[in-house]
């Protein structure tokens, strides 16, 4: 039978919310997340702060009285528990600074960070525990599945592992999708050593208990929940994370011994549960101080009794390599973003909001991401893409603009990917089908390229099923016909649950046509913008056909610089000196963009001006020439400067949406030739 950990709280009392004491009102305790705000909040108005001072702080916040402090969980009053995880998240983040004093901790003093005030300024709603755990690395690997869900149980053994030394490799939150079917598969921890082996261990919180094969677990409001069958879990993880690093490139070179455990950190065991699950494979709450001590028993008790097939572990690169796989990054390789030459260089990371998107993903087969100009959409396409290529995914990635497809093409480069547009890939598809089609205009091939795919699909499925998909991507989604989404489909090896992204923002549909994104699901929303400088998006969003506006986290910029002598090319051509010769801009940091056609447009292909000539060729490197493109063939596309031209003349019905993707694509300044006419918003 079963042991359970019994949870005591002062008082005659034995809920942490609610907590009822004779003849007095009951005690309502705000859960851990509900912390975080206000002790950030209390040290943002003073220079520094006590532990002692910041609880005090806090009461007077939740109006909690000071008996409060007086009921516990076990031992531990629970408020000062929650404070003690405010300091160890807030500390690890570098959001907080705190002096630790020598005998007291309650005179610990505490200070703000310039990262925590404008962490508290900007994004204050989104601060939780997984938030906070994302600007930190510790003996604790945040894999895909490690979100704000976290549980209790599980942040009680994260803080447990901080114990392990540098042999042992903690991954919190695994997640796969199976490539031969459409299952997913989760597990909550990793423990990996390089001579032991690999445990998956499954983790419940709470007083466990098992009657007739059924499980249960007591949290601490006393409610019972009915829990899965962790034995089963931790097993059915284990076979299937043996055959997923099998077939992984990054994996399966190496061998590895993986063996099943099962974490109960709030019960306690002294016997074991059936056969297949014996207490030797259990953690529970005796084995929190010495945790070392119990997963190599646990390791001992497996290389007893393991096959010969699972005995072996290849030391520390299969640890290196395990952790490849299923570790998320956080920063773009290559670096793609050259910053103006004249502001300091970073290198672009995932912000907060595209980095959770990016780990719910990793568990989602299908799925619509939105987001404005500037929030990183095709960024996170290409690091989704770059993810399912390295576990060995044949991807398609879509667009619909051809140079966004040349510059991706750039950018993207691996054996198992095709970058196209819509109408590039019926080509490829019917020529993998061996189909040889009549001549046709450009018009009767838009309009009968739907059936042409799926006519090549068919056929493929039955002579070449390897030119089919794992994956399809879809940047620009937003420009898409209703009528091509079937037929999209159908490129993919499984129509029904093969893996499918559309990314778009509704605010650059250029097209006037109907395009419904084909999700039965809420679309992902990116709501902040990593590209451009305040001044530009504050400028951009005043063009914006959507009520869905985003926040800027760029720095302030420059003002949107307006010429108008009333002769552009002298205009332009004075701009062109002042960012080449006087500012040191390099040409191929400018872009001219204009509404016009290049049949249209007063700037003609080598077109001089003074020591500069124009250039429609986006790929040339001639250093004396400057690109010039329309803003229809540049969406999706970026530069550091942009010189916005003949805004007069953009057709009416689509003159603020070429006027919202002109600018958002420059990221550091934009210079307006000519007159910038008021939204009509």
């Amino acid at each position: 039978m079963l042991k359970c950990a019994k949870i005591a709280i002062n008082h005659k009392s034995s809920l942490e919310s609610g907590v009822m004491i004779p003849d007095e009102q009951p005690i309502d305790i705000p859960p851990q997340n509900a912390f975080l705000v206000p002790f950030l909040r209390a040290l943002s108005t003073r220079h520094s702060l006590t532990r002692a001072e910041i609880i005090a702080h806090l009461l007077a916040e939740f109006q909690l009285p000071e008996r409060a402090l007086n009921i516990k969980q076990g031992n531990l009053s629970i408020i000062l528990n929650r404070v003690g995880w405010c300091d160890t998240h807030f500390v690890k983040a570098g959001m907080v600074i705190k002096e630790q004093h020598p005998t007291d901790s309650q005179h610990d003093r505490f200070r703000i960070t310039p990262l925590g005030l404008r962490e508290l300024s900007q994004h204050a709603d989104q601060i939780t525990v997984g938030y906070l755990q994302g600007f930190y690395l510790g003996k604790v690997i945040r894999g895909a599945k490690a979100d704000d869900s976290t549980s209790e149980a599980e942040r009680t053994l994260y803080e447990a592992f901080e114990q392990l030394g540098d042999d042992w490799t903690i991954i919190q939150g695994v997640s796969w999708i199976s490539k031969d079917n459409a299952t997913v598969g989760e597990i909550d921890f990793l423990i990996a050593h390089p001579k032991h082996g690999v445990l998956v261990m499954e983790v419940k919180g709470g007083i466990i208990a098992v009657q007739n094969g059924n499980w249960t677990s007591t949290n601490l409001y006393q409610k019972v929940i009915i829990i899965q069958d962790p034995c089963i879990q931790a097993e059915r993880n284990r076979r299937e994370l043996k055959k997923w690093l099998a077939l992984s490139p990054k994996t399966r070179q190496h061998r590895y011994a993986i063996f099943p455990a099962l974490a109960f950190p709030d019960s306690q065991f002294n016997t074991d549960v059936r056969p297949d699950c014996p207490q030797d494979i259990i953690l529970d709450i005796r084995h929190l101080e010495n945790i070392e001590a119990r997963l190599l028993a646990i390791f001992a008790y497996w290389q007893s009794r393991a096959d010969k097939d699972n005995r072996h572990m290849d030391g520390r690169k299969a640890v290196e390599a395990l952790v490849s796989l299923f570790q998320v990054t956080q920063s773009f390789q290559p670096a793609i973003v050259e910053i103006f030459k004249r502001e300091n260089k970073q290198i672009d990371r995932l912000t907060q909001a595209q980095f959770k998107i990016l780990r719910q993903l990793h568990r989602i087969r299908r799925a619509a991401i939105m987001g404005g100009a500037g929030t990183g959409k095709t960024l996170l396409a290409m690091e989704k893409a770059h993810h399912l290529l390295t576990d060995g995914f044949r991807v398609l990635v879509m667009c619909y603009n051809r140079n966004l497809q040349t510059w991706l093409e750039l950018k993207l480069v691996h054996e198992g990917l095709i970058v196209s547009t819509f109408h590039s890939m019926v080509e490829k598809a019917r020529q993998w089908a061996g189909f040889q089609d009549p001549p046709m205009t450009i018009q009767e091939f838009d309009a009968q390229a739907p059936d042409l795919l799926l006519d090549a699909c068919h056929v493929l499925r039955q002579i070449r099923p390897d030119k089919l998909f794992d994956a399809i991507i879809i940047d620009e989604a937003q420009d898409f016909q209703d009528t091509w989404w079937i037929a999209l489909s159908d490129l993919l090896k499984d129509p029904q649950n093969g893996i499918f992204y559309v990314f778009f923002d509704e605010n650059q549909r250029l097209y006037a046509r109907s395009s419904t994104i084909p999700m039965a699901d809420m679309p992902f929303v990116l709501n902040e913008n990593c590209r451009n400088t305040q001044h530009i998006h504050h400028a951009m969003n005043a063009y914006a056909q959507s009520d869905i506006l985003t926040e800027c986290v760029g720095p302030e910029g420059r003002a949107i610089d307006i010429r108008n002598t009333g002769d552009p090319q002298k205009d332009l051509q004075r701009v062109l000196h002042e960012l080449i010769n006087e500012q040191g801009v390099k040409s191929d940091d400018i872009i001219i963009l204009t509404p016009a056609s290049k049949e249209r447009s007063q700037w003609k292909h080598l077109l001089r001006l003074g020591n500069f000539a124009l250039t429609w060729d986006l790929n040339n490197d001639v250093s004396t020439w400057v690109r010039v493109s329309t803003i229809y063939s540049y969406k999706g596309l970026e530069s550091s400067v942009v010189i916005l031209t003949e805004l007069d003349k953009a057709k009416d019905e689509v003159r603020d949406i070429l006027i919202y993707v002109g600018i958002s694509r420059a990221k550091n300044h934009v210079i307006v030739i000519g007159d910038l006419p008021p939204a009509r918003r």
